[in-house]
């Protein structure tokens, strides 16, 4: 692992000539928190596009609609095209209409998400979202539904209950209707912690999700055919969590750049390098505005 601020002024220059096109992450890269952009990185931003770099933001934040995050990006000097800003929902709509799939969809997610899928023209189980009550005919109901569902979503939903899982669950027994998987973080950040993420539903199912959000293979496969990329190396991926950016970059072929202004600190750092070999990243930044070369 390397510290950009480390390098001569010519390894730098080797490094930005290295890479054409960036994928890069939001959350803990562009914002602190999910409004405040970190200082510096609108600057670094539009240094790389001077550079002649494209850009496209990779992000498994879901929660928030797609025309509010391209806004917050206007609203710090980042112009980017709507197709140039990647998320779970976008990502399964884009799989879901590859397949050209008609069926009944059971989601878990955000209300921005089911609505993006909605906008897409997908259909979506009603009715799933609330509480059922202590009886157990009620329960029985609400589990074993006749509902011909076709495909089970995951994605973060917060409000999340037992029984809509076991309705999953009973679903998932036809091995026709397929699981789908969004955000695949292990553990989710917020507010400075990190809350539980795995989709349970692998374990009670023994199946595995199709995963289109970092760092599922899904989701490498469909970047690599959506921006026709032919030589991986050429590609630069910036995050800020090893497990969700750098291990999904590594697992793409592409070259790495870990940011220490979100998920993971410095000591994170040292206590990963002693445990690994060759899965950290390439470049290390203390924060994305350090690449803006100084005057």
């Amino acid at each position: 692992m390397k510290f950009f601020k480390d390098l001569k002024k010519s390894e730098k220059s080797k490094f930005f000539k290295s890479f054409d096109l960036v994928f890069c992450d939001c959350d803990g890269v562009i914002w602190q928190n999910l409004h405040d952009a970190l200082p510096g990185v609108a600057g670094a931003v539009n240094h790389l596009i001077e550079l002649g770099k494209k850009i496209v933001f990779v992000t498994n934040n879901s929660l928030i609609p797609s025309e509010l995050q391209l806004e917050k990006f206007s609203k710090i000097n980042i112009n980017i095209e709507k197709h140039h800003f990647i998320h779970p929902a976008q990502s399964i709509a884009d799989y879901l209409e590859s397949l050209k799939f008609n069926g009944l969809i059971l989601c878990f997610g955000s209300p921005a998400f089911k609505t993006y899928l909605q906008d897409r023209g997908f259909q979506l189980v009603q009715g799933c979202d609330g509480l059922v009550g202590n009886s157990i005919i009620e329960l029985r109901n609400a589990i074993y539904s006749t509902d011909m569902v076709k495909a089970v979503v995951m994605d973060v939903e917060f409000n999340c209950t037992a029984w809509k899982l076991m309705r999953a669950q009973m679903h998932l027994k036809d091995p026709e209707c397929l699981l789908i998987a969004g955000a695949a973080d292990p553990k989710v950040p917020f507010g400075g912690h990190d809350f539980i993420g795995k989709n349970v539903l692998e374990d009670a199912t023994e199946r595995k999700a199709i995963v289109l959000g970092k760092p599922g293979c899904g989701l490498k496969d469909m970047l690599l055919q959506k921006f026709n990329i032919q030589h991986k190396n050429r590609v630069l991926f910036i995050g800020d969590s090893l497990k969700s950016d750098i291990q999904f970059g590594k697992m793409c072929g592409f070259q790495t750049m870990l940011v220490l202004t979100g998920a993971t600190k410095l000591r994170d750092l040292e206590q990963f390098a002693h445990q690994n070999d060759d899965t950290g990243p390439d470049i290390v930044a203390e924060s994305l505005k350090d690449i803006i070369p100084l005057v």
